[in-house]
């Protein structure tokens, strides 16, 4: 119990310190239990200036409007369900951004995804698209090499006719006019 009461008494002189209240000069006597009265040893103490602006004109606002306790009651209270209405508002948009964010996230997702595909299948194409041009200039010179070919071909074939038509009895077509001839069926293809 005389723990108790040097608590107390301790609690008591921390509470005077940090009020801001001076300390009393004379020492602190604590009734024990047994009646007597002891002494509690007293420590130099730290006594808080007041000065700090803000402790000062803390009140003051009050004190500028004249305005009774209820009317800063009712002040306070209008402030108070302004700041209220005011925080419900930000947190009804905080909501909605959040919601509209969850949704840009997953379009997000959907487009990436879409992204990836259409990025395969360019590359695809794009792969396909060169090995048709490596088609089709093989395809050019084998249309030229064999042109070539056609041209011996039918060379050839005019060279047998000839033949034929000199052992049938023909009458044999003069070298200038066989050439005018090949010029003008060359240029016609």
């Amino acid at each position: 119990m005389k723990i108790v009461r040097y608590c107390l008494a301790g609690v008591f002189l921390t509470a005077l310190l940090f009020s801001g209240c001076h300390m009393i000069d004379e020492p602190i006597v604590v009734d024990n239990m047994m009646g007597t009265r002891v002494p509690v040893p007293s420590e130099p103490v730290v006594v808080v200036d007041q000065t700090d602006p803000t402790l000062e004109n803390r009140f003051l606002e009050a004190e500028k409007t004249n305005a009774s306790a209820v009317d800063s009651a009712l002040m306070w209270s209008q402030k108070y369900d302004e700041l209220l209405r005011k925080n419900e508002g930000l947190m009804e948009k905080n909501r909605q951004l959040f919601l509209e964010n969850s949704d840009l996230q997953q379009q997000l997702g959907r487009l990436q995804t879409d992204l990836d595909k259409t990025r395969g299948e360019l590359e695809d194409a794009n792969s396909f698209l060169q090995e048709m041009h490596a088609e089709l200039t093989r395809w050019k010179t084998d249309v030229l090499g064999f042109r070539n070919e056609m041209r011996d071909a039918q060379a050839a074939q005019l060279q047998a006719l000839s033949k034929v038509l000199q052992i049938l009895g023909a009458e044999p077509i003069s070298n200038a006019t066989q050439v005018a001839r090949n010029n003008s069926a060359a240029s016609g293809q």
